[in-house]
């Protein structure tokens, strides 16, 4: 699964690294950690988690397990914040 992240009806402010999502269409705010807003910041559809992942570490310098990466995605499409 490729995932895409949905970019359409939200508007996104950045404070330190988190994202705080307001979703226009479903009338809620979201609060993405700094893990899950990487994470959603690169589904674009090109790649897979287990790449999300290898970007990451290499990025912070530490080994980031697949675990991680499909945890975010798990709060992102609970949050509705994946194109389905």
């Amino acid at each position: 699964m490729k995932p895409i992240a949905r970019k359409e009806n939200l508007k996104v402010k950045r404070d330190t690294g988190e994202l705080f999502i307001e979703d226009l269409v479903n009338a809620k705010l979201i609060h993405l950690n700094p893990t899950s807003a990487y994470v959603w910041e690169k589904c674009d559809g090109n790649k897979e988690p287990n790449q999300i992942a290898e970007e990451m570490g290499e990025e912070l310098g530490i080994s980031v397990s697949e675990k991680v990466v499909s945890m975010a995605l798990d709060k992102l499409s609970d949050e509705k914040l994946l194109v389905a």
